[in-house]
C-alpha cells in the first residue's frame, strides 16, 4: 500500500470532521440571526406601543392606564437587554465555532496537501520505472536486431 493510500483515510475523516463544524457553524450562524431577529422584533413592538401609549395620552387617559403603559414599556426594555444577552452570547458561541471549523479546515487543508504530494511523488516514480523499462526494452530489441 502506498504512502497516499495509506493517508488518505485519515484525510477522509478529517474532511467529515471539518464538515461537521461547518454545519455546527452554520447553525450557530443561524441561531444568532434569529436572536437579532427577536431583538428587532421587540424594538418594533416596543415603538409600536409606545406610540399607542402616546396617542392615548393624547386623548386623555387616567394616570393608572398611564402606569400601566410605562410598566409594560419597561418591561419591553427589560426583555430587549436580556436579548441583547442572549446575541452577545450568540456571537461568543459563533467565534469559537468559527475558530474550531478554521482549525480544522486548515489541518485538512494540509493532510490533502501531503497526500496529493505523496500521489505527484508516486507517479513520478511510476513514470520514471516505467520509462526505465522501455529504455530497457529498446535496448534488448537493438541487441536482438544488432545480433541478426
Amino acid at each position: 500500500m502506498t504512502k497516499s493510500e495509506r493517508l488518505k483515510p485519515v484525510a477522509q475523516i478529517a474532511e467529515s470532521r471539518e464538515r461537521e463544524a461547518a454545519r455546527i457553524m452554520a447553525e450557530q450562524q443561524q441561531h444568532l440571526e434569529q436572536q437579532i431577529q427577536r431583538l428587532e422584533e421587540l424594538r418594533n413592538y416596543r415603538s409600536e406601543y409606545a406610540q399607542r401609549m402616546q396617542d392615548a395620552g393624547c386623548q386623555g387617559i387616567d394616570a393608572g392606564q398611564m402606569v400601566e403603559y410605562g410598566n409594560f414599556i419597561r418591561r419591553l426594555d427589560e426583555g430587549a437587554q436580556f436579548q441583547l444577552q442572549k446575541i452577545e452570547e450568540a456571537r461568543r458561541l459563533l467565534d469559537i465555532r468559527t475558530r474550531e471549523w478554521r482549525a480544522l479546515h486548515t489541518k485538512t487543508e494540509a493532510l490533502n496537501k501531503v497526500v496529493d504530494r505523496f500521489q505527484n511523488n508516486e507517479r513520478h516514480l511510476s513514470d520514471r520505472r516505467e520509462q526505465n523499462e522501455n529504455d530497457e526494452r529498446a535496448q534488448y530489441r537493438r541487441r536482438d536486431f544488432h545480433d541478426k
